[in-house]
């Protein structure tokens, strides 16, 4: 599988594709269906939209968010600024408030909103319907079961004929739910628990049980309906895309904020789930927290005291400490630079060598600031640089992603 941008009147919509060209996962295919139904006739727009799927570590600088969400198995490097729109459901939106980031309380995968964009026809009609996730396809087999390869309609349809759908592919649950199909999840053996529990959980059913086997599904029934707020999902739909400019802060002028929310979003969600959750959604909340405190704790430090209040010493010794413990890294660098630009906006410039780290650090010149600290470079060279700036570090201003 590879995965590739594909554009939409202009805007890049990313999903997987398969590399040889074969049958493709239908719940990959969604996304981009979706933004097609959705994005102004006859504009030509411009930027990149992550929507449906566990693809949100794929995000660039500057991308939008609607309805996708975290992906469990692999750790997250989140560019930063996203504007973030919507998600799949509060797990996600936890895990990117611990990152420092503003997210709204839009919940649900926007897969939902087939029912209302397309005219779906219904299929055969079969008591039930099994389908794999897309990496354990052979993980159950008879005459009930249908491939997740295909068109995304033609087993939308299949699933509308279905008495009750039983599968580890979050899509056909989802799907289900879209067009209330009864249903009950697998407890999935090549995914992790996380974009299961987040979907469920952002749909109003934390304390969501898994199935272990289809006779154990079929003895359990299914789940409660969704609760979602479609209208909600539709309206976070980004159609400035095509439009007109956007404009946002740059500054994680909001991070210390945000992991405030995120610890007491995960704490909620834990009473949500109960004290009898199961091993999957057990699992899925300790990844959430995982997820979130792979940050390194320089980083972490720099950016709260950056952004929570903090006197200006305990601002710089925190940024001094992240260029001591942290290797270079251009995105987190200039994060951090771009924070720290903000905090000293209007202060008056000092002479002591913390001071004159911190405002090369604010003026970007990172990779200086570091060699200062190291001893390779002197802290003469970060006063010639701010000499040759001549002028106190700029405002970190809102940034507008123009259409190219």
């Amino acid at each position: 599988m590879g995965f590739y941008d594909e554009t939409v009147r202009g805007v890049a919509v990313p999903h997987w594709v398969p590399d040889d060209g074969g049958s493709a996962n239908f719940g990959d295919e969604i996304g981009p269906l979706l933004v097609s139904a959705l994005a102004p006739e006859g504009a030509d727009g411009a930027g990149r939209l992550l929507s449906v799927g566990s693809v949100i570590h794929f995000g660039r600088r500057g991308d939008v968010v609607w309805g996708a969400g975290i992906n469990g198995k692999v750790r997250q490097t989140l560019q930063h600024p996203l504007d973030v729109r919507a998600v799949r459901g509060p797990l996600t939106r936890a895990v990117l408030q611990g990152h420092g980031l503003e997210v709204p309380a839009v919940f649900g995968d926007p897969a939902l909103l087939m029912p209302r964009l397309f005219d779906v026809p219904v299929g055969a009609h079969r008591e039930l319907l099994v389908m794999p996730n897309l990496n354990e396809l052979d993980r159950v087999a008879g005459e009930h079961v249908l491939s997740p390869l295909g068109d995304p309609v033609q087993i939308a349809a299949e699933i509308r004929g279905a008495g009750f759908v039983v599968a580890s592919s979050l899509h056909a649950l989802v799907i289900a739910d879209a067009y209330g199909i009864p249903s009950r999840p697998l407890v999935p053996r090549a995914e992790h628990a996380f974009k299961y529990l987040d979907y469920y959980a952002g749909t109003g059913r934390a304390d969501v049980r898994f199935a272990g086997s289809v006779d154990e599904a079929l003895d359990l029934g299914p789940v409660p309906p969704a609760d979602v707020d479609l209208d909600a999902i539709e309206r976070a739909f980004p159609r400035e895309l095509w439009e007109a400019p956007r404009t946002f802060d740059e500054s994680s002028s909001g991070y210390a904020p945000a992991r405030r929310a995120a610890v007491r979003a995960l704490g909620e969600l834990a009473l949500a789930v109960g004290r009898d959750a199961s091993d999957p959604a057990a699992q899925a909340l300790l990844r959430a927290q995982q997820l979130i405190a792979e940050q390194p704790r320089a980083l972490v430090d720099a950016l709260e005291r950056a952004s929570d209040g903090s006197a200006l010493p305990e601002v710089r010794s925190a940024a001094l400490r992240y260029l001591r413990d942290t290797d270079p890294h251009g995105a987190t660098d200039q994060r951090v630079a771009r924070a720290l630009r903000r905090r000293l906006e209007g202060e008056a410039p000092e002479a002591s060598p913390d001071a004159i780290i911190a405002r090369v650090i604010a003026t970007g010149k990172v990779s200086l600031a570091r060699e200062i600290v190291d001893g390779t470079a002197d802290i003469s060279e970060g006063v010639a640089h701010l000499g040759e700036t001549s002028s106190p570090p700029e405002p970190a201003r809102a940034r507008r992603w123009f259409r190219r």
